[in-house]
């Protein structure tokens, strides 16, 4: 008995070393390497706020970055990984789009030390990604044009032929439509159809479009985006329709990194408590509990999050369906 204690206690003091060795060699492979690129839906000025802080820890990776929207960055993927081009070392983009990547054979497997302490919906049950941070979406409003009291509080209020051509959807929300019609189902999206809302690309011309009053209300806006505009002094307000409705933004890695300590030593900045801070004070919602966010009550108190059957939802209702109109 003493002999097989001694052999544990072994054992453990081995896979203590192994961790602590495991970040030394990350950094130690992207001095080699010297390089990372990027490729997310996130906003530039977001990821430029990222490499500002992670490059002052890590001078010796140059790091770039190429953004699209979320539709967009797949079929960049999808092409570069038919083409066996190998470009990217990173993917940041929500979990719908990522487990998307997942399906098709183009991301490799990867569990990050810092993962250990998230929750399990914030990871990939196959190790394929893990969630950085959430996000929400709200309901907002020109304040010029409605009243606060007049504006629709639930989503069965949304369809009031009030609204008839009076809102505005991004359509790369897909998080949003596949969520929404899981919640509500196929009769209430074909009934939000009927509105006629004007689909436009992009959260921010939307947002532009509100603010400038070519709509009254905007519906799946994001919580930060809506807020920084409206201290910003933009006529605009928000409202969460409950349950709102978040989802998560994931970092994975591609079938083959060309840089891949490098990305993982990103991946561990943006988990660590100094990244998830720096995410922070960009108005996202970090994954951390130690992280305090002012949109935190918003997501944590008032979620309905279910990726895996956002995820379902979305493959059975592809952009373009009558059920799915909007996306």
């Amino acid at each position: 008995m003493k002999t097989a204690m001694i052999a544990i206690l072994f054992l453990l003091a081995l896979v203590g070393t192994s961790a602590a060795q495991t970040l030394e060699q990350l950094i130690a492979g992207a001095k080699k390497e010297g390089k990372l690129v990027v490729y997310a839906s996130a906003t530039a000025p977001q990821l430029q706020m990222y490499f500002t802080a992670f490059n002052k820890k890590y001078p010796f990776i140059k790091t770039e970055f190429f953004r699209a929207g979320k539709q967009k960055l797949v079929s960049k993927i999808l092409f570069e990984e038919q083409a066996k081009q190998h470009i990217a070392d990173i993917i940041h983009t929500s979990v719908i789009e990522t487990n998307i990547l997942k399906k098709r054979d183009a991301l490799s497997k990867h569990v990050p030390l810092e993962a250990a302490s998230l929750p399990a919906q914030y990871k990939d049950p196959e190790g394929f990604w893990t969630s950085v941070y959430a996000s929400g979406t709200l309901l907002g409003y020109n304040s010029r044009q409605v009243k606060r009291a007049d504006v629709p509080k639930n989503y069965d209020e949304l369809l009031n032929p009030r609204w008839k051509n009076a809102i505005a959807i991004d359509s790369n929300k897909i998080e949003w439509f596949a969520m929404l019609l899981k919640l509500k189902g196929r009769p209430f999206m074909e009934k939000l159809a009927a509105l006629n809302p004007s689909v436009r690309d992009g959260n921010t011309l939307v947002l532009q479009l509100l603010a400038a009053g070519e709509f009254p209300v905007a519906a799946g806006v994001y919580e930060y985006s809506i807020e920084d505009l409206k201290t910003k002094g933009a006529p605009v307000d928000w409202l969460g329709l409950e349950p709102v409705i978040t989802y998560t933004v994931a970092a994975s890695l591609p079938s083959r990194p060309n840089n891949p300590n490098s990305a993982k030593l990103f991946i561990e900045w943006l988990l660590s408590k100094e990244g998830q801070e720096v995410i922070n004070q960009y108005g996202r919602v970090p994954i951390r509990d130690d992280v305090d966010s002012k949109y935190g009550k918003i997501l944590r108190f008032k979620v309905r999050q279910d990726t895996q059957t956002a995820q379902t939802t979305h493959d059975r209702h592809r952009p373009g369906t009558k059920g799915s109109r909007g996306e």
